[in-house]
Parts: structure tokens; C-alpha cells; sequence
């Protein structure tokens, strides 16, 4: 097998200016727009927590974003038994009931680590998700056959209450999940809703009009209305008997078909039945009003926050589309295009008409979005589209909102809200009323803080080429400004950098923004506040393989060499990936694999995981910073830890896939290839790319667990390491310790010429 690939190294110079100066150069022409900031009322009081994430996925991510607010939700979270912690993939993978949330078999594992998180990262408010289709995972044995679906022996029946009293540990031998005592159990282990570590808010399950579908072994049939409501009132009444001050969420609808119908179909008549009884618009108004019943009845609201979940339809078409997708939840006579401008249009803007079937039904319950994404990770549109709907929820009033999924400009468009500055500088606390002339090229949202010494002032150009002249108009300030900065997301990086630091003049702020971006304007009173600011250079260097199917080792795996651990920045994979059954759909699930050191020298393996997509051209993008998760033998928990790749490569392993045949359980290989792999260094300023440091001497030949001698412990561990794909540990200068034959790389001649000293066959190396 070939080892050696002939690769491109590129020198990609991504520097802003040493002195902070005006956009970079590179937009094909400019257009003028002009802003206005009204800060002559006292506008309205922001959600923290509508910046949030949801915790399934993101583990790799909660250190790279800051938010207030984490979500424990997601399809997995249906068939969750808190009593054993195993939980059931359903259609999204092979309805499989396993330990994918929690490899633990301690109760409650996953609120558990849920809390730590929260603690570890800053999250104020934590919400967990109750299971309410009526049955759990009771085992964690793999897949659950159509023959197995509930009621079976795979399965554990949920009951909302117990009605007798709870026990101290969950009784695993009695075939049912009590969904009362569950709560019971995490006010004991972490607090209430009003202490630091308890969970703040409880989901009533997720997207329940899917569970036909996605979770057809535990409720093949499709949910009814009544069954929805009537669960959703007898669980939150548990609920806030045991903590009155936890907020419900429900009903955690997918997206807008739900909102209007639920999962009611052409052959069923449920709704068209309870539509004309009640005179509702559409299924929120019923929910919301057969909640309201409820919590008269109860005595105590049992509906906090009314969840729903938006997915864009057409950010999904493509960048453009995906530029003008926010517009749909906030502008009316806005037609997106998709089947929702197409056929919905009577129900747009959407967060409006929901607000107003709040106003109507429930008055004064909150509004929360816990899964949303609008796409665009890799991509300047990703940020642009956040941004904007950060700005969007804002103004609607939106309580709660948690990102599901996405990465890179997507998270950025997160930070530039609240850490533009990587000191912790935020969006004001309170929004002002800010317009542009035209939300088609550019949107705005304005803020102050607390005592309205600054203003910040979010603005997107959504012209592909063009730099946007930009002109904030300060109307109504009762303070005079003196400096304005602009940080921005441009197409030359997902980093929020410092662009510019301007004058304020005559309450005007001029500033040009690069074509294809978001930025935060911070306006401050404060003629020093941007004094000595300074964006920090910083060089990247790029490693091209063009043909990284030539690195293949004999483990089928693609090896890539790294030759600057200590500046690793990140992994960029492109590849074709195939379906052997001719899927319209699929992923394959992959991993960065790595024998890893940490700074004192002692080595471990780990992984970083991605995932790509059916079709060619498909990518993927791993990123590094330094750290990397270094998991406890004993306890299983995951840390992350001061490290880099120990030597010299790592290996791209692809362990699952999905499919649309896999979901019918018919055969089907999702394969990939990969075209090109791109590995980028960075250095920081005063840095610059070397060569390489050249590897260190070996300490000792042969003996390769660093003990002093040479012994058959040493064959032992490098037979292991040979053999069993990361699982048995070899340090640096334990690999140069092995390579006694001087190839370069220890391997089975090694080995063998170990044995041979050892034996006193040959008497040196």
C-alpha cells in the first residue's frame, strides 16, 4: 500500500491589520443603506435564554459558544428510562435501545451529567424532557423488531403517577417507569427548580405527531388530541406538586403541520370535529385553551411556556433562500419559497399569529422554540440567518430558544450576540426599536444595557458582493456617543474579529460593512472605551491531500499525517458517499481517531466524531483547540484535557450509518470516499509556519513501555497497539522506542526483532 502522498502545502495569510482599520479589501462594489435606532422610549426587556442550545450533539460544542440556556431533548429522549438510562433510536437508528445516552447504569444518569455540564459551562437554566408516549426502553440489547413493539418485554409501561409512595432507588423489576417519581428523584439528587444544580424547566416529551413514525415501536398508532392533552395535564399537575415553581413545556411540536393539525390525516376527522365544537384556527388554539381548562380545574397553571420547534423550509434550497428564511416568522406579506409560502401564507408571519393564539387561549403563557436551525454551518448565510433570528425571537417576545445541531457560522452568529469581543461583551438587555430601509439586503436590532452606556446595533448585509456603506442614525439618545466598533462574521473566517472603530458624529454612525456578513456595532459613551483595541493576527497554514484514498492502511482506514500537533486547527473532509441499495437518504457516522498525549506526557486514545451526508461532494469539518476529551477507565466520564496528537497522524474510522433502506431493514452500505482532506494549522501572532520540528530520539530501543528494560511486556504492549485500533496507548517516545528496524513507524517486524533480542537471538538493535 502506498504511504506517501504528494500533498500541497499552501500558506493561507487570514490576518486582519496589526491597528485596527477598515474592512477588508474584496467586495466587487458597495451600496448605501441607512439605519435607524430609536432610543427615545424604554423599549423591551430580552430573554437571556433565548440564547441557548440544545445538549444532544453539542457536548464538543458547550465550550465554544456561550449561551444561558441548555436543552436535554431530542428524539432519543422519547424512549428514555431514567431508571437504567437506556433509551431507543427509533427510526433514526434501527430502533435501536441501547446505552447512546448514557453508558451508566446509575438512575437519572443523564439529568445527572446534564447538571454538570450546566455547572462546568455557565447554563443558568436547564431544561430535561419527561416521557409521555407510554412505554421506555427497558433493556439496552440493540434493535427492537417490528414483532417486539410495546407492549413486549423490550419495553417498560410509563405511568405519570404512581400513587404510592416513591421509592429511594427505582425498582427495576417491575415492569414500569413512573414518570412522578422520576422528578421526585432529581429534586432529591440535584435540588428543585429554584436551586443552582435542579432542572429549571420539564419538556412534556418531543414532537409528539412524529411518534407514529419515528417511534413506531412504542406508539405505532397516531397520537389523538385528547390523548396529548389529557397526558400533558396529568404529568404537569405531578409535576408542580413536587416543585410549583418548575416551568412546563409542551407540546414540542415538530414544526408547522403540527401546529395547524397535529398528526390529523385526510382519513381521520379528529380535528375537523374539534375544530368546529371549539371554533379554533388551529391545533395551538386547542391545545392551549384544553390546557387553560385543565389548570382552572387543577387549581395551578399547568402550562408555563407553549413549545414549538422550527425547521426553515426554504433556508434548506440553498444560501439565497436561506438569506430571506427568517422573514417568515416576523413579516407580513413576506413569501417564502417553499410549500409554506406556497399553501400557509394565511398563518404568516408565524410567531405573530402563534402569539396571538397565546393572547387568546392562554394569556400569558411564554413562548419557546426548542429546536430550531436555519442551516449554513459552513457557510456565511448560517451566521447571517442566527443572527437574524436571534434578533426576530427578541422582538417577538420569545422566552426560550435552543439551537438543535449546526456548527461553525452557526454558532458564530450565536457569540456575536453574547461574546462578540471573546471577553464576554453582549447584546444589550433591552431591545430598541432599529429599521433599515430594505430587510431584504439588511436587517437590524438594536439594544441597550443597563445604564445605556452603550448600544449595540446587529446588522447583516445579505448582498453575496457588495459591502455594505452603512449609516446608524441615533434618534432620541439621552447620552451623547463617542466610538463606535464593529466586529463582524465575514466569508474570509466564521471568527468574529474587529473590523473597525469609528467616530460618532452628530448622533450618526458610519461604517461599511463586508459584503456577505453579520456584525455588532457597539456604540459606547465612553470617547476611550475601543482605546488600544486590537485584533490579533493570525496565520494559517493549510496541508492538502487530493487523493487521501492513497493513505489507506492495511485496516482500511485513512491515515493523515499531522506535522504540528501544537497548531492543529482543524480537519476539513470532502468525499463521495454512496448507498449500495440505492437510498435517496443516509449518512455515515465517522470519527477522528487519535492517539493522543496530554501535556505531562501520558498518552490516551480518543475520538472526534462527524458525520456526512448521502450524495458527492459531501463535507465535514473537525475542529481543534488545544484540549481534547480524555475519558476516566474507571467512571467513564469524559474530560477535557490539555492534549494534542501524539504521532503525527490520525485516522479516519467510519463507524455507523443510516439510510433509507437501513429504515426499511433492507441491506444497505453507506460507503465513503474521500476526494480530498485539508488539514489547517494556525498561528498566532509573532508565530510562523516551520518546518516541522523533526521527531525526538528514542530513549531506549525496544522498550516501548518506557519501564527501563526490554522485556516481553514490551512485545506484549506493542502487539496490542498494532492490533487492536487505539485501544492499547503508546507514547511518542514509546513508538520511537519500538521502531528498532529504523523504518520510520513501529510495526510486526518490530515485534519480531524484540522477541529475537529478548531470546538473546541478537545481542543489539
Amino acid at each position: 500500500m502506498k504511504k506517501t502522498l504528494a500533498f500541497l502545502t499552501a500558506l493561507m495569510l487570514l490576518q486582519s491589520a496589526s491597528a485596527v482599520t477598515a474592512m477588508p479589501a474584496a467586495a466587487a462594489g458597495s451600496y448605501d443603506m441607512n439605519i435607524t435606532v430609536d432610543l427615545s422610549g424604554s423599549g423591551k426587556e430580552i430573554s437571556p435564554l433565548i440564547y441557548g442550545i440544545n445538549e444532544y450533539g453539542h457536548q464538543d460544542d458547550l465550550k465554544k459558544v456561550t449561551v444561558h440556556a441548555v436543552r436535554q431533548g431530542g428524539n432519543r429522549m422519547t424512549g428514555y428510562n431514567w431508571e437504567n438510562n437506556a433509551s431507543n433510536a427509533g427510526s433514526d437508528w434501527k430502533y435501536s435501545s441501547d446505552d447512546n445516552l448514557s453508558k451508566s447504569d446509575a438512575p437519572a444518569d443523564c439529568v445527572q451529567q446534564l447538571s454538570k455540564e450546566a455547572e462546568k459551562y455557565g447554563f443558568g437554566y436547564k431544561l430535561t424532557t419527561l416521557q409521555l408516549a407510554g412505554y421506555v426502553a427497558a433493556d439496552k440489547k440493540g434493535t427492537v423488531t417490528e414483532e417486539e413493539t410495546a407492549p413486549s418485554p423490550r419495553w417498560n409501561e410509563v405511568q405519570m403517577v404512581k400513587g404510592s409512595a416513591f421509592s429511594e432507588e427505582p425498582d427495576l423489576t417491575d415492569g414500569k417507569v413512573y414518570m412522578d417519581e422520576y422528578v421526585d428523584y432529581i429534586i432529591r439528587k440535584l435540588g428543585d427548580s429554584q436551586s443552582a444544580t435542579g432542572m429549571q424547566g420539564y419538556s412534556l416529551d418531543n414532537e409528539p405527531a412524529l411518534w407514529s413514525g419515528t417511534h413506531s415501536r412504542i406508539h405505532p398508532k397516531k397520537v389523538s388530541m385528547k390523548e396529548l392533552s389529557d397526558k400533558s395535564a396529568e404529568i404537569a399537575a405531578a409535576v408542580k406538586k413536587l416543585d410549583p415553581k418548575a416551568e412546563i413545556f409542551g407540546p414540542a411540536l415538530y414544526g408547522y403541520t403540527a401546529y395547524d393539525h397535529l398528526a390529523d390525516t385526510d382519513d381521520d376527522n379528529e380535528w375537523e370535529t374539534i375544530q368546529a365544537e371549539g371554533g379554533y384556527h388551529w391545533y395551538l388554539d386547542y391545545y392551549l385553551d384544553s390546557m387553560k381548562k385543565a389548570s382552572e380545574k387543577a387549581g395551578v397553571r399547568l402550562l408555563d411556556v407553549l413549545d414549538i420547534h422550527y425547521y426553515s423550509e426554504s433556508s434548506r434550497k440553498g444560501a439565497e433562500d436561506r438569506l430571506q428564511s427568517v422573514r417568515t416568522l416576523y413579516e407580513k406579506g413576506f413569501v417564502e419559497n417553499s410549500w409554506i409560502g406556497q399553501w400557509c401564507q394565511v398563518n404568516v408571519p408565524i410567531l405573530p399569529t402563534v402569539q396571538a393564539s397565546i393572547d387568546k387561549y392562554y394569556p400569558e403563557t411564554k413562548l419557546g422554540i426548542t429546536e430550531y436551525n436555519f442551516g449554513g454551518e459552513d457557510d456565511p448565510s448560517g451566521a447571517i440567518a442566527q443572527a437574524e433570528a436571534l434578533g426576530c425571537y427578541a422582538d417577538a417576545g420569545v422566552y426560550f430558544a435552543s439551537l438543535w445541531g449546526g456548527s461553525g457560522y452557526i454558532l458564530s452568529g450565536i457569540n456575536l450576540y453574547t461574546n462578540y469581543d471573546g471577553k464576554g461583551g453582549a447584546f444589550g438587555e433591552t431591545l430598541m426599536p432599529a429599521k433599515t430601509e430594505d430587510v431584504s439586503k439588511s436587517s437590524a436590532y438594536a439594544a441597550v444595557n443597563k445604564d445605556a452606556s452603550k448600544v449595540t446595533v446587529m446588522v447583516t448585509n445579505k448582498n453575496m458582493t457588495d459591502a455594505e456603506h452603512t449609516v446608524i442614525t441615533l434618534d432620541g439618545a439621552k447620552k451623547s456617543y463617542k466610538k463606535a466598533a464593529v466586529y463582524a462574521i465575514t466569508p474570509e473566517s466564521s471568527e468574529i474579529k474587529l473590523l473597525e472603530v469609528a467616530d460618532v458624529t452628530g448622533g450618526k454612525v458610519d461604517v461599511t460593512l463586508p459584503a456577505y456578513s453579520a456584525s455588532m456595532i457597539v456604540v459606547s459613551d465612553d470617547a476611550a472605551a475601543f482605546d488600544g483595541a486590537h485584533q490579533e493576527e493570525k496565520t494559517e497554514k493549510s496541508e492538502v491531500f487530493d487523493d487521501p484514498m492513497s493513505l489507506v492502511n492495511d485496516k482500511g482506514y485513512v491515515v493523515v499525517p499531522i506535522t504540528d500537533p501544537a497548531h492543529l486547527k482543524k480537519i476539513v473532509m470532502t468525499g463521495d458517499v454512496s448507498s449500495s441499495a440505492g437510498s435517496s437518504w443516509g449518512s455515515a457516522g465517522c470519527a477522528v481517531c487519535i492517539n493522543a498525549e496530554t501535556a505531562d506526557g501520558t498518552p490516551f486514545w480518543t475520538s472526534k466524531s462527524y458525520s456526512m451526508k448521502l450524495g458527492s461532494g459531501a463535507t465535514a469539518t473537525v475542529e481543534f483547540d488545544g484540549t481534547l476529551s480524555k475519558t476516566d477507565p474507571e467512571t467513564e466520564e469524559k474530560e477535557d484535557v490539555i492534549a494534542q496528537v501524539a504521532d503525527g497522524k490520525i485516522e479516519l474510522q467510519q463507524w455507523w450509518s443510516a439510510s433509507e433502506k437501513q429504515e426499511a431493514e433492507i441491506e444497505d452500505e453507506i460507503a465513503v470516499k474521500y476526494t480530498k482532506i485539508e488539514v489547517v494549522y494556525e498561528y498566532s501572532e509573532g508565530e510562523t509556519p516551520e518546518t516541522p520540528e523533526q521527531p525526538g530520539k528514542a530513549s531506549l530501543l525496544g522498550d516501548v513501555n518506557e519501564d527501563g528494560a526490554v522485556d516481553v511486556e514490551d512485545v506484549v504492549l506493542l502487539s496490542r497497539f498494532l492490533t487492536e485500533d487505539g485501544e492499547a496507548v503508546v507514547s511518542t517516545t514509546g513508538k520511537l522506542n519500538a521502531d528498532v528496524n529504523a523504518n520510520g513507524q513501529p510495526d510486526n517486524d518490530d515485534t519480531g526483532i524484540i522477541l529475537q533480542y529478548i531470546a538473546k537471538l541478537i545481542s543489539k538493535f
